[in-house]
């Protein structure tokens, strides 16, 4: 009985076993052509069969197997060990350790992120060569590789990867000597090239005719952004941040070729392609959190509109508006107010700064107005506060997004640096340190005080650039003039004396408390100079009423002018004579 029980159990349990492995041999098909397994079918519906994601890596499916499910297990013993071979510098077994990690986790991007970063910034300091950092640099930038390969539609890869290329060698202590080593390392170019990077492009060389580590980094964050364009979405990261680093490596490039003393037309032409993809880069259209995208140059579009808006409203509710506005502008000093009743269109960006909160709770106030207007009119009053709000709302989001990235300094930065005279200023500067090393003194004075006359327009016409990194520089070189020139004062017609002494007080200008004081500063020598006009005027004139009466007064005749000297004057001969006459008078 128990036998014949217990030889049925076995047959049902093989039964099902059977009858489950027919379903699982239908879903599981591998794919041919359009027909194939249901699992098969739903892995190209979604993207995501091994040769969607990537290159396809028998190794790593073999190892995949090889653990028998036990996949996550391997992977942590391995990323512990590792952990272990950096500690006791075993490099080799390291790196080894690193690609059986990879073939266990091929999609799993936070291996290639921090690994890379691993190699990179933390193994590569504990070589004293540079040469052995560097090479370290590239194990980690060709491991980033390797992952973007193995997930093609992974724009925070790419994004990383072209972060590396620019600025861990082209911000580390080593950077000169790093970009050196890149712009010769003709092996990893041409494995660059086989990924479809074109190192060998104008767009991708510096000024030398050789890749630039910028550059390239910056053609691996296109890459990215065509990526995204495509429709792939961004994982991990915010479009401002994914976006901006591209134009950004422009600009570092630019500044990198300059303090490696390229300061000629290459430098000009260098920044005028900054700025070129910085005013690309404003344009594009960035998704926010909310349900709308902004364009981060779009600020004059915004004022302009909301100017219209307002222009709109006012004719729609008569004096009430005009006079809520007056009453709303005369609680503001008098140059505010004079600012406020300019056109948006004549606003510069620090009067706008100056006036921005003019606009915080404007709505409220309005819309009572609304409420109360006309009938006539009410409906479109009421949707006109309806769209300022709307705009209010893209204003926020907007100076928010542009402040973050601080997206006026880096546009303002862009714009003076390709002027003539911005690198004639940096060239200057140059010549005048490399005077004052060799002992050229007077000669190091000269260039110091020419290039700081140069540099009181750039601050004048661009405040912003006062808080740029070179600012310090400039006033670690005016600290050197003083130095040659043996004075510890400030001369009081010393071109930046305004940026010495907020630097020298404070530490850091305030650009736009620069801009105020150069601005009173200008104001006051306006009101002085009129003044002495004024002052040399009334001189003038009293020196002309003066001469005036002079010619008003009769003039005496000439006869009557000898006989009064003849009168008064004493001949030469009465004067000769006189005593002796009197002694002749006394004898006789």
């Amino acid at each position: 009985m128990n036998r014949s029980s217990n030889f049925r159990r076995k047959l049902i349990y093989i039964v099902v076993l059977l009858a489950m492995l027919l379903p699982l041999y239908k879903l599981g098909q591998p794919s041919s052509g359009d027909s194939g397994g249901e699992l098969s079918k739903l892995r190209h519906k979604y993207n995501i069969s091994e040769s969607d994601l990537g290159e396809i890596s028998p190794a790593s499916e073999t190892m995949k197997l090889a653990t028998l499910g036990l996949r996550g297990v391997a992977a942590t013993l391995l990323w512990n060990r590792a952990h272990e071979y950096k500690v006791l510098h075993e490099w080799d077994r390291l790196k080894a350790t690193l690609n059986n990690i990879a073939l266990l986790q091929p999609h799993f991007e936070k291996v290639w992120e921090h690994q890379a970063h691993n190699l990179a910034y933390n193994v590569s300091t504990e070589f004293d060569d540079y040469r052995q950092r560097y090479e370290m640099v590239r194990e980690g930038t060709e491991f980033l590789s390797r992952g973007v390969r193995q997930n093609r539609e992974a724009p925070r890869l790419v994004w990383y990867t072209g972060w590396f290329y620019g600025s861990k060698m082209g911000t580390a202590d080593e950077k000169r000597q790093f970009r050196r080593l890149f712009s010769e390392d003709d092996v990893l170019h041409e494995s660059l090239i086989e990924q479809d990077i074109a190192v060998d492009s104008p767009e991708a060389r510096g000024p030398l005719g050789k890749p630039d580590n910028w550059l390239v980094g910056r053609l691996w964050l296109n890459y990215g952004y065509e990526l995204v364009d495509s429709g792939v979405a961004i994982n991990r990261q915010t479009p401002l941040n994914f976006y901006e680093t591209g134009p950004k490596w422009r600009i570092k490039h630019a500044e990198s070729i300059e303090k490696e003393g390229i300061l000629d037309d290459r430098a000009e032409n260098a920044w005028q392609m900054a700025s070129e993809d910085w005013a690309r880069f404003g344009n594009r259209s960035i998704p926010t959190t909310s349900p709308f995208t902004i364009k981060l140059d779009g600020m004059d579009d915004l004022y302009q509109r909301r100017e219209e808006k307002l222009e709109e409203f006012g004719k729609l509710t008569g004096d009430v508006f005009d006079q809520f506005m007056e009453e709303r502008i005369a609680t503001y000093p008098p140059k505010r107010q004079a600012i406020l009743r300019k056109k948006a269109a004549d606003q510069s960006q620090s009067e706008r700064e100056l006036v921005k909160n003019f606009f915080t709770g404007l709505n409220n106030g309005l819309e009572s107005i609304a409420r109360n207007s006309d009938p006539s009119v009410r409906l479109r009053a009421v949707q006109l506060i309806g769209e300022l709000n709307d705009l209010d709302e893209r204003f926020r989001k907007t100076d928010g997004y542009r402040t973050q990235i601080n997206y006026a300094y880096w546009k303002a930065l862009a714009n003076a640096e390709q002027e003539t005279r911005t690198v004639r200023a940096r060239k200057l500067i140059y010549d005048a340190e490399l005077a004052n090393e060799e002992a050229e003194l007077d000669k190091a004075i000269e260039l110091y005080e020419e290039a700081f006359g140069v540099w009181q327009e750039i601050f004048d016409d661009y405040p912003i650039l006062t808080i740029d990194d070179s600012a310090e520089d400039l006033y670690r070189s005016i600290r050197r003039y003083m130095t040659l020139i043996d004075s510890e004062d400030i001369p009081d017609d010393f071109p930046l004396k305004t940026f010495v002494e907020m630097m020298g007080y404070e530490g850091s200008v305030d650009p736009t408390r620069y801009a105020q004081i150069r601005l009173d500063a200008e104001e006051d020598l306006r009101k002085r100079k009129m003044e002495l006009e004024a002052e040399e005027l009334r001189r003038e004139r009293e020196l002309e009423e003066a001469a005036e009466k002079e010619q008003d007064q009769p003039e005496a005749e000439p006869a009557e002018e000898s006989e009064e000297g003849s009168a008064e004057m004493p001949s030469e001969d009465s004067e000769e004579t006189g005593p002796e006459l009197s002694e002749v008078t006394e004898e006789n």
